[in-house]
């Protein structure tokens, strides 16, 4: 319980995420701290605010015990601000637990950020328990509502005032993420974080962003931060992982970031540092097919890498072209071939319903993936979301069939594809899984794979998490396989 004396400046809220049922990832629970939440409340309280983080996600807190366990832990605090991050998956869950902490609290200011509040400030404003909203990087904005700065001055924020929705000038990207301070992970329960499995060889594993912005321009992407990619020195993330290694002794880091290997001089001097630190951790990351360098992958892998993530979206190029993707196959084969000979596994994440794909397009996926062979694949169904250029698209072309954001995740249709019904795209998102994991070969290499007690347990884990939900759907479409 909290003492009468205790004052939050600002209550950070994240609304407890889970999937559907018959989704993959209904079956594969995981979950981290929030990286953004937990960026800005450390930068307040590196200005000598005192926030509190209520990660619902982290602590798998449900919708149905929200309310007793706030009260729990704030009855005898008070606080000014109220703020939500949300993700277009839960954001609907977020207006639910807004609207019942201002009915209790009505003087409390509720603010709105993350990507969804960044990508539709007016739709978020149509609530009225909602007071602010949070565009973009939120720490500065943060700080200037807390130091009282007025409304109408504060770069990157959106409000009503006398009825009309108001939004402000986008604010000021932080170019440079050193001048941050380390994340204040004590803000947090850490050790409840459970990493995706297949991701992981060694625990505790947690996850850890040291860049912002992409200079991709994918049209299925959100990006509401902009483009221009902002990073962390190698020495700052060095600094990072050392509290993350020594202070709450983490073995795991999965680097969130979208292109991690982009700025190839970057990653280098990041895995001298790390060899020369000692530090004996197992790390993975994501990157685009055409930034893969086979010298940098080598010093990757001896730096402890062992994982890396590739968007490869499609084999066909009429649809690369058309999500913008400017990559081919033979950046797709280079990668995944000059990965795997450096001793590095590599995970591809296919998107089935891009647009211009058919039934023979998606044929062609499945024969180029086991053709390629990557050890591991993921799959999922396009889905427009806020702040992309698909979306912007379609809801400009009045394609978009539901605004009920429930629907986001990729298991229920939300637009009405030119040549595949959305039973044929979740027909082909079991059969790819089906079709690449249930190969003698794939099955085999699996097992002779097995070298530890851990690679056992997560090889069983997959299988029961997955495999129930492949053929509960599989039965009923066994004769077009």
């Amino acid at each position: 319980m909290q003492t009468p004396s205790t004052h939050y400046d600002f209550i950070f809220i994240v609304p407890h995420y889970r999937a559907k049922g018959g989704f993959i990832w209904k079956a594969i629970e995981y979950r981290f701290q929030s990286p953004g939440v937990l960026s800005i409340a450390s930068y307040l309280k590196s200005k000598g605010y005192n926030p509190s983080i209520f990660d619902c996600n982290l602590e798998q807190i449900s919708e149905e015990s929200f309310e007793k366990e706030f009260d729990r832990r704030y009855a005898n605090a008070t606080f000014s601000y109220i703020g939500f991050s949300s993700a277009t998956q839960t954001v609907n869950l977020a207006y639910r637990q807004a609207q019942l902490l201002k009915n209790k609290y009505p003087q409390t200011t509720i603010v709105f950020g993350g990507a969804h509040a960044s990508a539709l400030p007016k739709d978020v404003l149509q609530h009225s328990f909602v007071d602010l909203v949070v565009m973009g990087e939120g720490e500065q904005t943060a700080y200037n509502i807390l130091a009282g700065t007025p409304r109408e001055e504060i770069k990157g924020v959106a409000f009503r005032n006398k009825g009309e929705i108001v939004i402000n000038a986008a604010s000021e990207r932080i170019k440079n993420l050193d001048e941050l301070p380390v994340n204040a992970y004590d803000l947090v329960p850490m050790h409840l974080c459970k990493p995706l499995v297949g991701t992981y060889q060694k625990l505790p594993a947690t996850i850890l962003v040291t860049a912002r912005g992409c200079p991709g321009r994918c049209t299925f992407c959100s990006r509401v931060v902009g483009n221009a990619l902002c990073v962390q020195s190698p020495e700052r993330i060095i600094k990072e992982i050392e509290v993350l290694y020594h202070t709450y002794h983490f073995r795991q880091i999965i680097f969130y970031d979208d292109t991690f290997i982009a700025d190839k001089q970057r990653i280098e001097a990041f895995c001298d540092l790390l060899l020369q630190s000692g530090m004996k951790i197992k790390w993975t990351c994501s990157s685009r097919v055409d930034k893969v360098y086979p010298e940098l992958l080598r010093k990757m892998k001896q730096a402890g890498c062992h994982q890396i993530m590739y968007g490869i979206e499609s084999f066909d190029a009429g649809v690369l072209q058309r999500i913008n993707k400017k990559t081919n196959s033979e950046d797709i084969f280079f990668a995944i071939n000059e990965t795997r000979k450096a001793g590095i596994e590599a995970r591809a994440a296919i998107m089935l319903g891009n647009p211009g794909d058919t039934v023979d397009i998606l044929e062609e996926n499945i024969r180029q993936l086991k053709k390629l062979n990557p050890d591991l694949i993921q799959v999922t169904i396009t889905t427009p979301l806020p702040g992309s250029m698909m979306f912007h698209d379609k809801a400009a072309a009045n394609e978009i069939l539901t605004y009920n954001w429930d629907h986001y995740e990729g298991s229920d249709k939300i637009f009405e594809h030119e040549n595949l019904s959305f039973e044929q795209l979740n027909h082909y998102y079991k059969k790819t899984y089906l079709r690449f994991y249930l190969r003698p070969s794939f099955i085999l290499k699996s097992i002779f794979k097995v070298t530890s007690f851990m690679r056992i347990k997560m090889m069983l884990i997959g299988l029961v998490s997955i495999v129930p939900i492949i053929f509960r759907s599989s039965k009923k479409t066994s004769n077009t396989m």
